[in-house]
C-alpha cells in the first residue's frame, strides 16, 4: 500500500528532481534498494527534508506463520514535496527483506508507475474537475477521480470511525493500480471529518 497524494501544487516531473542512481543501472545494481529510496527522496527540490532526523523512518509488524516461524512486514515513513508518506510491504521472514520489499515497492511506484504516466501525458497540467464553485470538497474529488487518468479504476470509498474529538473520515482510493489511504483530522460529524479528509487529498 502507498499512503500520500503528490500536491497539486508541485510538479512531480521528471526534470524536477535529480535522480542520478536511478539513471545508471550498474550503479543501481549496485546499490540497495533502501539506499535508492533514501536518495530519491533526498532529491526533493521543492521542500527541504528537516535535519538531524532519519530520511526514511521503518516500523515493523509481525505475525505466527506456525508455531515456531515468524513473518514481517515493514512500513517505511518519509516526507516527500513535503507530505508524509507511509509505505507498506509484504510479509516475509526477515525484517531485512521486509524492509527491501518496503523500499522496492514504493520505488517502483513514485519513479516507476508516476515516471511513466508522467510521459504519457508530456506534462500536461491537471486540470481542475468541471463542478459549481463552493462545492463540497467530497463531491470535488468525486469529480476529480472521474476525469483523472490516474485515478480512474473507482471512486473514493470513505469510512469514519468514531475519536475523542469527534470522528476521523479515511478516504481509500487506487492510483495507478495502487491502493492508497488518506486520513484527515478529528470533526465533530461524519460529514465535516469526510470534508476535512477530501480537503487534504485535493490540495
Amino acid at each position: 500500500l502507498a499512503q500520500g497524494i503528490r500536491s497539486s501544487g508541485v510538479d512531480r516531473s521528471v526534470p524536477s528532481r535529480r535522480w542520478p542512481a536511478m539513471q545508471d543501472e550498474h550503479q543501481g545494481q549496485q546499490k540497495g534498494v533502501v539506499a535508492l529510496l533514501q536518495e530519491f527522496v533526498q532529491c526533493t527540490r521543492h521542500f527541504p527534508l528537516p535535519q538531524h532526523r532519519p530520511i526514511l523512518q521503518w516500523a515493523y509488524d509481525q505475525r505466527m506463520v506456525n508455531a515456531t516461524a515468524l513473518e514481517f512486514r515493514g512500513t517505511v515513513a518519509f516526507l516527500l514535496d513535503g507530505l508524509p508518506h507511509h509505505i507498506c510491504g509484504g510479509w516475509h521472514p526477515s525484517k531485512k527483506l521486509a524492509q527491501r520489499d518496503a523500499a522496492s515497492r514504493a520505488l517502483a511506484f513514485f519513479v516507476g508507475r508516476w515516471g511513466e504516466h508522467l510521459l504519457e501525458s508530456n506534462g500536461q497540467p491537471v486540470q481542475a474537475p468541471a463542478v459549481a464553485k463552493g462545492a463540497p470538497n467530497v463531491r470535488v474529488l468525486d469529480a476529480f477521480c472521474a476525469d483523472f487518468a490516474a485515478c480512474r479504476d473507482g471512486a473514493p470509498d470513505w469510512t469514519c470511525a468514531p475519536a475523542s474529538d469527534g470522528f476521523v473520515a479515511q478516504c481509500r482510493l487506487t492510483l495507478l493500480g495502487v491502493p492508497h489511504k488518506f486520513a484527515g483530522a478529528a470533526r465533530p460529524t461524519e460529514e465535516a471529518a469526510r470534508e476535512d479528509a477530501a480537503r487534504r487529498v485535493l490540495w
